[in-house]
């Protein structure tokens, strides 16, 4: 399992919104998006490949920071 960070979200960005986004490359296993504060989230996925490829096909759009989060396991199946 791999976890990638969302920085820079709008306030009003629900966690239906990324899932439409990250879906276009892959299969997520769970979407958090934090609240208080809000600004960001994490998006969890099975497989570390997914997790790359999403990072490079999001990371800047919608001025989005979207990174392998640091407390991810960076292993995948």
């Amino acid at each position: 399992m791999s976890r990638v960070y969302v920085g820079n979200l709008d306030p009003r960005v629900s966690e239906r919104d990324l899932e439409d986004e990250f879906r276009v490359f892959v299969v997520i296993r769970s979407v958090w998006v934090a609240r208080r504060p809000p600004g960001y989230a994490f998006i969890e996925f099975d497989d570390h490949r997914d997790a790359e490829d999403a990072i490079r096909g999001l990371d800047g759009k919608n001025g989005w920071r979207v990174e392998l989060s640091h407390n991810s396991r960076g292993r995948g199946g």
